[in-house]
């Protein structure tokens, strides 16, 4: 399978939980030829609660963490740059106890959700939730036994 994803940058700005870049790199790039018909790029970051707070504070005027939040970045001077992913692993491993699930899993399904952000799919209404949510399992489904 060829990669549809030139260029990937990932930050690891967290100390929470250790994270193999590398089988990260694989997986996304897996979830983008999953998506893509063409090339496109795209930034991660992995943080904690404090840096994505921050975040959702300075853009989205919501005075509280986040599990994902995505920023489209696509221009004309950058068509194939879709943006950025910004994950808290912090978040991912509360949530994940809460659940008693994986936390890995559960932050794959963060950077799916991510990722659908970026290429158009919106979770405002009800019914866009529903078609996010449906579109993410699909994806979730195909990757679901990876091991980060």
């Amino acid at each position: 399978m060829r990669p549809y994803l030139l260029c990937m940058e990932i930050s690891n700005r967290q100390k929470i939980k250790k994270i193999d870049m590398q089988r990260i790199r694989k997986y996304l790039n897996q979830i983008f030829s999953y998506l893509m018909m063409e090339e496109k790029k795209a930034s991660f970051v992995f943080c904690d609660n404090q840096f994505i707070a921050e975040l959702n504070y300075n853009y989205f005027r919501k005075n509280t963490a986040t599990d994902v939040i995505s920023f489209s970045l696509a221009d004309d001077m950058e068509p194939n740059y879709l943006g950025e992913v910004v994950i808290s692993v912090e978040e991912a491993v509360l949530t994940a106890k809460g659940l008693k699930l994986n936390w890995q899993k559960e932050l794959l399904l963060y950077a799916i959700h991510g990722i659908l952000h970026l290429i158009g799919f919106k979770d405002k209404t009800s019914k866009q939730r529903k078609e996010m949510e449906q579109k993410q399992q699909e994806i979730f489904s195909k990757f679901k036994k990876i091991k980060l």
